[in-house]
């Protein structure tokens, strides 16, 4: 099961204009039999449940604000003994753990959340592949300022894949294509509209086109276009996926619920 909690880039932005596909920034949930896996921990993040009885492993993607900035607001519900795993393909799992320590830390927060909180465990991502072989958990480099990476897990005979905050260059091709063929879900960044492009180049986003475009190029169940733009409202979704006739396309929304 692959719930999403949020799909907004940037910035949250909750209105009377964004109630239909949210405004939470990025996290997405996968369940399995055994795991708890969560992709990035933005506002939406705040909505995850957790329980005693999965293995929970937080992967994150990079570390610009709205993809941690919900970290630390998560009851966590009632955990026990249980560790949560934080992990990134990128960074060391000491970078990993400084780079959260200095967010949630004085002059931007209040306490010093990541030492209070024992029940977190950093782990190098090498070690996660290796110690978790019950998965097959994958890696891509994507083109964003500050380093990001992009995720693929397949469990038994289902695959997905993860590739918010990507500047797609004609270069990527063959490498995305490779690692995303053959999936059962993919989401893809589309911060933007092609017409948009020409004054946002560096800024580390792709477009929607441009996903259109990638989809047809792969064999792919679900295709979600996420990472909305906080300014994008709900009627203007609506009219972009209009333009798209194939209905493996979708926007991602908030709460969406989808089989893995």
């Amino acid at each position: 099961m692959i719930i999403i909690h949020g799909v907004r880039g940037s910035i949250p932005n909750s209105s009377q204009h964004t109630l239909k596909y949210g405004g939470n920034t990025p996290c997405v949930e996968i369940k399995t039999s055994k795991f708890q896996l969560i992709f990035d921990c933005g506002s939406g993040f705040s909505k995850v449940n957790f329980s005693n009885n999965l293995q929970t492993i937080i992967f994150i993607s990079h570390f610009h604000h709205d993809h941690i900035q919900g970290l630390a607001f998560n009851n966590f519900g009632n955990l026990t003994d249980k560790k949560i795993i934080i992990t990134s393909a990128h960074s060391n799992k000491t970078d990993t753990q400084n780079n959260l320590s200095n967010y949630y830390n004085d002059p931007y927060f209040p306490i010093k959340f990541i030492e209070l909180n024992n029940f977190l465990e950093f782990l190098e991502f090498e070690d996660v592949v290796s110690k978790f072989r019950d998965l097959d958990i994958k890696s891509i480099n994507l083109n964003h300022p500050g380093n990001c990476s992009g995720y693929s897990i397949t469990d038994g005979n289902k695959k997905f894949c993860y590739l918010l905050d990507n500047e797609f260059e004609e270069s990527q091709k063959f490498e995305l294509i490779k690692f995303c063929n053959n999936s059962d879900t993919v989401i893809w960044d589309g911060m933007f509209l092609d017409d948009e492009l020409h004054n946002k180049k560096g800024w580390g986003h792709s477009s929607v086109e441009q996903g259109i475009d990638f989809f047809n190029q792969i064999i792919v169940k679900n295709f979600l276009i996420s990472h909305h733009s906080p300014s994008r409202t709900d009627d203007q979704i609506d009219e972009i996926q209009k333009r798209f006739s194939s209905t493996n396309i979708k926007f991602a929304s908030e709460n969406e619920v989808i089989d893995f």
